[in-house]
């Protein structure tokens, strides 16, 4: 059962917790998410909505749970959810995932074995889930990516956002707590 569109239907900040411990999945490939970060359609700095027309446009004509995955830094595409309709519209970052299955197409793609190594990033873990930029725009709730629901009780820390230059105060990183598969630990800079 995959997680449904009202899911998205929320701030970014409620998505971003309610996200860990849930299930990425993107075709044989499947993880547990450890780490995200929420982005605010109004007033954050760091959003792509507060200088990028493109993106306004896009959460305009997309319905939440769409697929928003950009080029960073020309090198890595990163993979977020939009959320909207709830106090807030904007975006999650899904930052890591604890690799489950796929795991040896996810070596292959990553040219790498070590298990906490394949998705402890944003970039790595599209590359290994093999998320690209044709996927933007994709229906997350029901299709060939998406999320499964929680099984587990989770304990979720929160923490700075990382890897950016504007609006760093904010604490809205969120982890698995005492996960070894996020990209830098609660605490500790990027």
């Amino acid at each position: 059962m995959a997680v449904e569109r009202e899911f998205f239907q929320r701030d970014p900040l409620t998505c971003s917790r309610e996200l860990i411990g849930c299930e990425l999945f993107a075709g044989e490939c499947a993880g547990i998410i450890v780490e995200t970060e929420a982005y605010s359609a109004e007033g954050d700095e760091a959003c792509h909505t507060f200088f990028r027309p493109s993106t306004r446009a896009y959460m305009a004509i997309h319905e939440p749970g769409a697929a928003y995955i950009y080029l960073n830094y020309g090198m890595y595409w990163l993979l977020n959810v939009l959320v909207k309709g709830g106090t807030d519209d904007g975006f999650v970052l899904i930052r890591a995932v604890q690799p489950t299955h796929g795991l040896n197409l996810m070596r292959q793609r990553r040219s790498r074995t070590a298990l906490h190594q394949l998705c402890s990033g944003p970039g790595k873990l599209t590359q290994a889930f093999g998320i690209t930029g044709a996927d933007h725009g994709t229906n997350l709730c029901g299709g060939a990516i998406g999320f499964r629901p929680r099984t587990e009780p989770t304990e979720v820390e929160t923490c700075l956002r990382i890897g950016i230059s504007k609006a760093v105060h904010l604490p809205w990183r969120f982890l698995l707590k005492g996960s070894s598969f996020v990209s830098v630990a609660a605490g500790k800079k990027k």
